[in-house]
């Protein structure tokens, strides 16, 4: 695609501000009585079969009373803003075991289970873990996150506890940014469609090599739409290597992205409670999250539940977007076992 037809704005569902987005409830799915009951049968269901967590398909875990929400929530995450919000889980009914088991459930619903790590883990636990000094990754910590992406289609949260204090999610349509950076400095578009390298967390795990070597792009249309590939500390920790060097224009370009990204008329706030569990689409939709404090016991601490999904039927990335070959190679194996065992049972 030439460059002169790559800058235009784009005008999508996907396009959204803070204030737009508050104004709606299009993306929010409150669960019903009838829902909530079809979830305890098919836990119940699941358990008594014995079926481990990773093999269970939408087939396993029938929710006859949400189908018509899950049709919409999956709508809204590819076509819509890139947001849904199942409101209303109850958390406090079960142990933590069987959210994990629930959580993929509904998971399995939307797409693919993936795992989120080389270990294979497929569902994250996300809070401080400053107690046992594993702080490496900033989502163990309580520490902001900026707003990024996930290597991954889509990343579902499911809240369990609040922090004491603080920890608001923060969420941003990168279309949006995308037209805001365009209007206002036209001239930095062609550094984030040129991308950055990024420096691999996991490198001395998996064998990758330590930096890419490759750019991946900011910006990409991929498909009918133009996708954002973005985590800053990865691309910090690249920009410091001895063997990346960058210009002006792509230095200030990747310092305007993350601060236009937090614009107050951009950036959305929301507090997810107990029971909330956020979608996201993350080739349309930027997450972060502010600092917080939490509470000094274990069992208070904020916590989230994280489940990655893969999307068979949208439009491959190209192979300069992925920045985890490892851990992408594990998700395409993954998704190739579920496929198989969805065929089998159904």
């Amino acid at each position: 695609m030439a460059p002169t037809a790559r800058y235009e704005p784009i005008s999508a569902p996907w396009v959204w501000t803070a204030v737009e987005l508050a104004a709606r409830d299009d993306w929010i799915f409150p669960l019903s009585a009838a829902a909530l009951d079809d979830m305890d049968r098919a836990l119940a269901d699941v358990k008594r079969r014995g079926l481990a967590m990773d093999t269970i398909t939408a087939a396993d875990f029938p929710l006859p009373s949400f189908t018509s929400d899950l049709a919409d929530i999956n709508a809204s995450l590819a076509d819509g803003p890139g947001i849904s919000l199942v409101r209303g889980v109850p958390v406090d009914r079960y142990d933590r075991d069987d959210l994990r088991l629930i959580l993929w459930g509904i998971g399995a619903h939307i797409g693919l289970g993936a795992p989120q790590s080389f270990r294979g883990d497929k569902i994250g636990d996300v809070m401080d873990m400053s107690h046992t000094g594993d702080i490496r990754r900033s989502y163990r910590s309580p520490r902001p996150l900026y707003l990024h992406v996930d290597p991954i289609d889509i990343v579902g949260l499911l809240c369990t506890r609040q922090a004491k204090e603080g920890g608001w999610s923060l969420l941003t349509s990168a279309a949006a940014l995308h037209n805001t950076l365009l209007a206002e400095r036209p001239d930095l578009m062609p550094a984030l469609y040129r991308g950055f390298h990024y420096s691999s967390t996991e490198a001395s795990s998996t064998g990758e090599p330590p930096l890419t070597s490759y750019r991946i792009p900011v910006y990409r249309p991929v498909g009918d739409q133009i996708a954002v590939n973005f985590n800053a500390s990865p691309i910090d920790k690249a920009l410091a290597h001895d063997d990346i060097e960058e210009d002006a224009a792509a230095l200030e370009a990747f310092e305007l992205f993350k601060e236009t990204a937090m614009r107050d008329d951009l950036v959305f706030r929301t507090m997810l409670e107990p029971g909330d569990l956020q979608f996201l689409n993350n080739r349309i939709v930027l997450h972060g999250r502010t600092r917080f404090e939490d509470f000094p016991e274990l069992e208070r601490k904020r916590h989230m539940l994280r489940v990655w999904l893969k999307m068979p039927g949208w439009v491959p990335w190209p192979d300069n977007m992925y920045w985890h070959e490892k851990g992408y190679r594990l998700s395409e194996d993954l998704g190739r076992r579920n496929d198989n065992t969805q065929g089998e049972r159904t």
